[in-house]
């Protein structure tokens, strides 16, 4: 409790130091979608206030925060600006995935005690080839959506392998359960080999032109038969070698923390957006203001209701797995299918509000000047995050149809 305390402190001061830069994080995300990635002196504010390694453990230099005070800053940074928090947001993520489970000696490479933290960029869908070489794999592959690739020194990725061979899958009797195999740590993907490689020994693909999230510099790479050690390998799924409670957490929820608050954040902004817009702006000449108007008054009620009830929803889910975790258990595929499906609520619901807010704004929330065009262009693209899949919501229904049979078996 004390160490949750002392985080919750943490995260009070992170979220302090944010406002102080409310001005330039809002420039940048300006800045950000002409450039297409973050500007240079606003990573370097990031850097300075240690929002990329908020999932790094302290040993290797990082200041870890909880589930939920995690939620707490990155939705305070993403009310300012999209992404500036998807920046963070990912960054974090994917330094945690590196620094927790590497071993020791390429945990130490790339968390070098002499030198200043790295930035780490990926994506764990396995798109590439790994053949087992002495002391390690030849790796080729693609990978995409490497958000803030450009700031980055180090790069993740993963490559699937093949699943050792289930004696008992052949025997006479065997049962089939109809479902697909859930793949490493509920990935779907099977097993799988995460890695990680200098971004110099990478070519990195600029073909980030798109509709949303413009700014988050999400750019693909890719590298032909290179080498990588296998102090710089682990198999999705293992138990973390290092940094506690936060890192029994397991997969998905890891993970689970990022969308989510930044999703809820964006919607906050959007919300006070079109209702600061309301106050001045009539849908025809002569009539009355949006924000006199009672059907506005309903949707704005009913969307503030709307986002507390996925905050909460998806702040109580996160909890749990934190509580399983701090106990000293590795939260449960129930706890992990009841944080994935609350993230992909929370998501959707975010989504609802700034659509259907966006339609009050009139012709005039279309210029690219306005801000409400942009929050539903993002809010859509976040949407499309591959872990936001409705696939989360068919394995809480197969959870659910498993208990029943269990039940009736009795």
């Amino acid at each position: 409790m004390n160490d949750d305390l002392a985080e919750e402190s943490a995260a009070a001061e992170l979220i302090a130091a944010i406002g102080r830069h409310r001005a330039e994080f809002e420039a940048a995300g300006d800045a950000a979608e002409g450039l297409r990635t973050l500007p240079q002196d606003t990573v370097e504010t990031l850097r300075g206030l240690g929002l990329f390694w908020l999932k790094t453990p302290a040993e290797l230099g990082g200041t870890p925060l909880n589930p939920v005070a995690f939620c707490q800053v990155i939705e305070e940074l993403a009310y300012l600006d999209v992404s500036v928090a998807w920046a963070a947001m990912i960054g974090a993520g994917c330094c945690g995935l590196a620094s927790g489970w590497l071993p020791g000696a390429g945990a130490r490479e790339m968390f070098p005690a002499e030198r200043p933290l790295p930035v780490v960029a990926g994506q764990l869908v396995p798109r590439g080839t790994g053949v087992p070489v002495d002391g390690g794999y030849r790796v080729s592959g693609r990978w995409g959506f490497s958000s803030g690739i450009l700031h980055a020194e180090w790069l993740i990725g993963a490559f699937s392998v093949p699943a050792p061979p289930d004696p008992a899958a052949d025997a006479p009797g065997a049962a089939d359960s109809g479902a697909a195999d859930s793949g490493a740590a509920g990935t779907g993907f099977g097993r799988m080999v995460v890695f990680t490689v200098p971004k110099a020994g990478a070519e990195v693909i600029d073909n980030w032109h798109v509709a949303g999230l413009q700014g988050t510099g999400s750019l693909d790479w890719t590298v032909s038969d290179q080498f990588i050690p296998a102090s710089r390998c682990y198999e999705l799924g293992i138990p973390a070698v290092r940094g506690g409670d936060l890192f029994r957490l397991g997969m998905p929820a890891f993970v689970s923390n990022e969308v989510p608050p930044l999703a809820i954040g964006l919607a906050r902004r959007a919300m006070d957006d079109l209702t600061a817009l309301a106050t001045r702006t009539a849908r025809f000449p002569g009539g009355p203001v949006v924000s006199d108007r009672a059907v506005f008054h309903k949707e704005l009620g009913r969307a503030e209701v709307k986002l507390n009830a996925a905050r909460l929803l998806h702040r109580d889910a996160m909890s749990a797995c934190w509580t399983a975790a701090v106990s000293g258990i590795v939260p449960s595929e129930e706890l992990q299918i009841a944080v994935t499906t609350a993230s992909v609520f929370a998501v959707e619901t975010c989504t609802e509000i700034v659509v259907d807010l966006f339609r009050y704004g009139g012709g005039r929330v279309l210029a690219l000047s306005n801000p409400m065009q942009r929050h539903l262009r993002n809010v859509l693209a976040a949407r499309q995050h591959l872990a936001l899949s409705e696939e989360h919501y068919e394995a809480a229904g197969r959870l659910r149809i498993g208990k029943q049979a269990e039940r009736e078996a009795k």
